[in-house]
Protein backbone atom coordinates (compact mmCIF):
# COMPACT_ATOMS: atom_id res chain seq x y z
CA UNK A 1 0.00 0.00 0.00
CA UNK A 2 1.25 3.48 -0.55
CA UNK A 3 1.56 5.76 2.55
CA UNK A 4 -0.84 8.09 1.98
CA UNK A 5 0.99 11.16 3.92
CA UNK A 6 -1.40 13.70 3.55
CA UNK A 7 -3.86 11.83 5.84
CA UNK A 8 -0.99 13.08 8.88
CA UNK A 9 -0.95 16.75 7.93
CA UNK A 10 -3.19 19.30 7.07
CA UNK A 11 -0.42 21.28 4.58
CA UNK A 12 1.66 18.82 3.27
CA UNK A 13 1.90 19.37 -0.56
CA UNK A 14 4.95 17.97 -1.19
CA UNK A 15 7.54 15.51 -0.30
CA UNK A 16 10.37 12.56 -1.72
CA UNK A 17 9.37 9.63 -2.10
CA UNK A 18 10.69 6.01 -3.90
CA UNK A 19 9.36 4.68 -7.60
CA UNK A 20 8.04 1.27 -6.86
CA UNK A 21 6.04 0.71 -10.32
CA UNK A 22 6.16 2.38 -14.00
CA UNK A 23 3.50 1.01 -16.38
CA UNK A 24 1.90 2.41 -19.24
CA UNK A 25 -1.71 3.31 -19.11
CA UNK A 26 -4.55 2.13 -21.89
CA UNK A 27 -4.53 5.53 -23.36
CA UNK A 28 -0.51 5.99 -23.42
CA UNK A 29 0.07 7.65 -20.80
CA UNK A 30 2.84 6.86 -17.76
CA UNK A 31 0.81 5.21 -14.32
CA UNK A 32 3.73 6.15 -11.62
CA UNK A 33 3.23 4.15 -8.39
CA UNK A 34 5.23 5.79 -5.18
CA UNK A 35 6.23 4.10 -1.55
CA UNK A 36 4.15 7.31 -0.16
CA UNK A 37 2.62 10.26 -1.83
CA UNK A 38 1.17 13.95 -0.87
CA UNK A 39 -0.90 13.99 -3.65
CA UNK A 40 -4.61 13.15 -2.96
CA UNK A 41 -6.57 10.86 -5.11
CA UNK A 42 -9.94 11.42 -6.29
CA UNK A 43 -12.50 10.04 -3.72
CA UNK A 44 -15.23 10.88 -1.37
CA UNK A 45 -16.36 13.34 -4.03
CA UNK A 46 -12.75 15.68 -4.15
CA UNK A 47 -11.26 15.72 -7.18
CA UNK A 48 -7.59 14.65 -7.40
CA UNK A 49 -4.42 16.97 -6.95
CA UNK A 50 -2.26 17.50 -9.97
CA UNK A 51 1.32 18.74 -10.08
CA UNK A 52 4.83 17.38 -10.83
CA UNK A 53 7.30 14.52 -10.16
CA UNK A 54 10.43 15.27 -10.47
CA UNK A 55 14.22 13.93 -9.87
CA UNK A 56 17.24 15.84 -11.55
CA UNK A 57 16.46 16.88 -14.51
CA UNK A 58 13.71 14.31 -15.14
CA UNK A 59 10.15 15.65 -14.93
CA UNK A 60 6.74 13.44 -14.90
CA UNK A 61 3.92 15.81 -15.14
CA UNK A 62 0.90 14.50 -12.86
CA UNK A 63 -2.82 14.75 -14.40
CA UNK A 64 -4.59 12.16 -12.42
CA UNK A 65 -4.39 10.33 -9.13
CA UNK A 66 -6.25 7.47 -8.49
CA UNK A 67 -6.68 4.84 -5.20
CA UNK A 68 -7.17 1.41 -6.06
CA UNK A 69 -8.55 -1.55 -3.86
CA UNK A 70 -5.75 -2.38 -3.31
CA UNK A 71 -4.16 0.97 -1.57
CA UNK A 72 -1.74 1.86 -4.06
CA UNK A 73 -2.27 5.22 -5.41
CA UNK A 74 -1.61 5.36 -9.58
CA UNK A 75 0.27 8.78 -10.54
CA UNK A 76 -1.02 9.13 -14.33
CA UNK A 77 0.68 11.52 -16.34
CA UNK A 78 3.14 12.05 -19.05
CA UNK A 79 7.23 12.35 -19.01
CA UNK A 80 7.77 16.21 -20.16
CA UNK A 81 11.37 15.88 -19.83
CA UNK A 82 13.98 12.71 -19.32
CA UNK A 83 12.80 9.70 -17.57
CA UNK A 84 11.66 8.23 -14.33
CA UNK A 85 12.69 5.00 -13.20
CA UNK A 86 11.98 2.07 -10.64
CA UNK A 87 13.88 2.83 -7.91
CA UNK A 88 14.31 6.43 -8.24
CA UNK A 89 13.89 8.86 -5.08
CA UNK A 90 11.92 11.30 -6.55
CA UNK A 91 10.72 15.34 -5.76
CA UNK A 92 6.69 15.57 -5.50
CA UNK A 93 4.55 18.89 -5.93
CA UNK A 94 1.03 19.19 -5.74
CA UNK A 95 -0.46 22.30 -7.54
CA UNK A 96 -0.67 24.70 -4.45
CA UNK A 97 -3.93 26.61 -5.88
CA UNK A 98 -5.88 23.62 -7.21
CA UNK A 99 -5.40 21.99 -3.37
CA UNK A 100 -6.53 24.74 -1.98
CA UNK A 101 -9.49 25.30 -3.51
CA UNK A 102 -10.66 21.22 -3.43
CA UNK A 103 -9.72 21.97 0.12
CA UNK A 104 -11.62 24.81 1.23
CA UNK A 105 -14.35 23.18 -0.90
CA UNK A 106 -14.78 19.71 1.11
CA UNK A 107 -14.27 21.28 4.19
CA UNK A 108 -17.47 23.90 3.28
CA UNK A 109 -19.19 20.68 2.85
CA UNK A 110 -18.51 19.76 6.36
CA UNK A 111 -19.11 23.00 7.54
CA UNK A 112 -22.69 22.55 6.34
CA UNK A 113 -22.58 19.76 8.56
CA UNK A 114 -22.30 21.04 11.31
CA UNK A 115 -24.98 23.67 10.83
CA UNK A 116 -27.22 21.09 9.90
CA UNK A 117 -26.47 19.05 13.36
CA UNK A 118 -26.59 22.31 15.71
CA UNK A 119 -29.98 23.11 13.97
CA UNK A 120 -31.16 19.96 15.34
CA UNK A 121 -32.42 19.15 11.80
CA UNK A 122 -33.60 15.28 11.57
CA UNK A 123 -30.89 14.88 8.56
CA UNK A 124 -28.85 11.99 7.94
CA UNK A 125 -25.76 13.27 5.38
CA UNK A 126 -24.99 11.31 2.48
CA UNK A 127 -23.21 11.87 -0.37
CA UNK A 128 -21.09 15.25 -0.77
CA UNK A 129 -19.83 16.57 -4.34
CA UNK A 130 -17.04 19.33 -3.57
CA UNK A 131 -15.99 20.28 -7.07
CA UNK A 132 -15.44 24.24 -8.09
CA UNK A 133 -18.64 23.93 -10.71
CA UNK A 134 -20.96 21.76 -8.63
CA UNK A 135 -20.49 21.93 -4.89
CA UNK A 136 -23.40 20.04 -2.86
CA UNK A 137 -23.97 18.08 0.27
CA UNK A 138 -26.98 15.85 -0.04
CA UNK A 139 -28.92 14.73 3.20
CA UNK A 140 -32.32 12.13 3.82
CA UNK A 141 -34.55 13.14 6.49
CA UNK A 142 -37.42 15.14 7.36
CA UNK A 143 -38.50 18.57 4.75
CA UNK A 144 -40.99 21.13 4.93
CA UNK A 145 -41.49 22.38 1.32
CA UNK A 146 -42.56 25.73 3.58
CA UNK A 147 -39.81 25.98 5.22
CA UNK A 148 -36.94 25.64 2.52
CA UNK A 149 -35.95 29.80 2.60
CA UNK A 150 -36.07 29.63 6.45
CA UNK A 151 -33.74 26.41 6.28
CA UNK A 152 -31.61 27.70 3.64
CA UNK A 153 -31.20 31.06 5.40
CA UNK A 154 -30.23 29.30 8.98
CA UNK A 155 -27.87 27.06 7.60
CA UNK A 156 -25.82 30.15 6.02
CA UNK A 157 -25.99 31.55 8.97
CA UNK A 158 -24.95 29.08 11.47
CA UNK A 159 -22.47 27.96 8.73
CA UNK A 160 -20.80 31.59 8.17
CA UNK A 161 -20.61 31.69 12.23
CA UNK A 162 -18.54 28.80 12.44
CA UNK A 163 -16.03 30.04 10.06
CA UNK A 164 -15.68 33.57 11.80
CA UNK A 165 -14.89 31.81 15.20
CA UNK A 166 -12.14 29.83 13.28
CA UNK A 167 -12.74 26.49 14.91
CA UNK A 168 -9.43 24.50 14.63
CA UNK A 169 -9.27 20.88 13.51
CA UNK A 170 -7.72 18.16 14.81
CA UNK A 171 -6.73 14.30 13.52
CA UNK A 172 -6.93 11.07 14.93
CA UNK A 173 -6.63 7.66 13.64
CA UNK A 174 -9.60 5.49 15.27
CA UNK A 175 -10.57 2.11 14.15
CA UNK A 176 -13.73 2.09 12.39
CA UNK A 177 -15.66 -0.04 15.20
CA UNK A 178 -14.84 2.63 18.04
CA UNK A 179 -15.99 6.08 15.61
CA UNK A 180 -18.98 5.88 17.10
CA UNK A 181 -17.55 7.41 19.95
CA UNK A 182 -16.75 10.70 18.52
CA UNK A 183 -18.74 10.76 15.66
CA UNK A 184 -22.30 10.86 15.70
CA UNK A 185 -22.74 9.76 11.90
CA UNK A 186 -20.57 6.64 10.72
CA UNK A 187 -21.10 5.51 7.27
CA UNK A 188 -21.13 2.04 6.61
CA UNK A 189 -19.59 2.04 3.84
CA UNK A 190 -15.65 3.30 4.95
CA UNK A 191 -13.31 1.99 2.58
CA UNK A 192 -10.83 -0.19 3.66
CA UNK A 193 -8.06 0.56 1.39
CA UNK A 194 -6.72 3.39 3.43
CA UNK A 195 -6.09 3.99 6.76
CA UNK A 196 -9.23 4.64 9.58
CA UNK A 197 -9.22 8.27 9.83
CA UNK A 198 -11.50 11.03 11.99
CA UNK A 199 -11.20 15.13 11.58
CA UNK A 200 -12.73 16.50 14.66
CA UNK A 201 -13.82 20.02 13.87
CA UNK A 202 -13.52 22.16 16.85
CA UNK A 203 -14.16 19.87 19.97
CA UNK A 204 -16.48 17.23 19.40
CA UNK A 205 -17.68 17.44 16.01
CA UNK A 206 -15.95 13.84 14.19
CA UNK A 207 -16.09 13.44 10.45
CA UNK A 208 -15.06 10.28 9.13
CA UNK A 209 -13.26 11.28 6.42
CA UNK A 210 -9.80 10.64 4.28
CA UNK A 211 -10.24 14.09 1.98
CA UNK A 212 -8.28 16.65 2.70
CA UNK A 213 -9.41 19.46 4.99
CA UNK A 214 -8.12 23.14 6.31
CA UNK A 215 -6.61 22.99 9.63
CA UNK A 216 -8.47 26.66 10.32
CA UNK A 217 -12.55 26.77 9.81
CA UNK A 218 -11.20 30.39 8.61
CA UNK A 219 -9.36 29.68 5.70
CA UNK A 220 -12.62 28.39 3.54
CA UNK A 221 -13.78 32.10 3.51
CA UNK A 222 -17.45 33.09 3.02
CA UNK A 223 -19.55 30.17 2.55
CA UNK A 224 -23.11 31.15 0.77
CA UNK A 225 -26.33 28.78 0.26
CA UNK A 226 -28.23 29.92 -2.78
CA UNK A 227 -30.50 26.66 -2.66
CA UNK A 228 -31.87 24.25 -0.68
CA UNK A 229 -34.20 21.46 -2.36
CA UNK A 230 -35.96 17.78 -2.07
CA UNK A 231 -35.82 15.64 -4.60
CA UNK A 232 -37.17 11.78 -4.79
CA UNK A 233 -36.46 11.65 -1.11
CA UNK A 234 -32.74 13.41 -0.90
CA UNK A 235 -32.59 16.93 0.44
CA UNK A 236 -29.73 18.56 -1.56
CA UNK A 237 -28.19 21.78 -0.07
CA UNK A 238 -26.21 23.74 -2.86
CA UNK A 239 -23.42 25.63 -2.15
CA UNK A 240 -20.35 28.12 -2.88
CA UNK A 241 -17.19 29.70 -0.81
CA UNK A 242 -15.73 32.99 -1.22
CA UNK A 243 -13.93 33.14 -4.83
CA UNK A 244 -16.40 30.23 -5.76
CA UNK A 245 -20.14 30.87 -6.64
CA UNK A 246 -22.29 27.95 -6.10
Amino acid sequence: MTDLIYLQDFDVESCEARVVAVETTEDDRNDVILNQTCFYPRGGGQDWDTGNIAIGDAKFTVEEVRLDENGNVHHIGKQTKGGIAVGDVVSCTADRDRRSINTRLHSAGHVIDMAVDILGLDWVAGKGQHYPHLSAVEYTGIWEQEKAEQLRAAIETRASEFVQQDLVSSIHFIPVEEMHTVCKHVPENIPTNKPARVVIYGEDFGIPCGGTHVKHLSQIGSISIPKVKEKKGVIRVSYGIEGINA
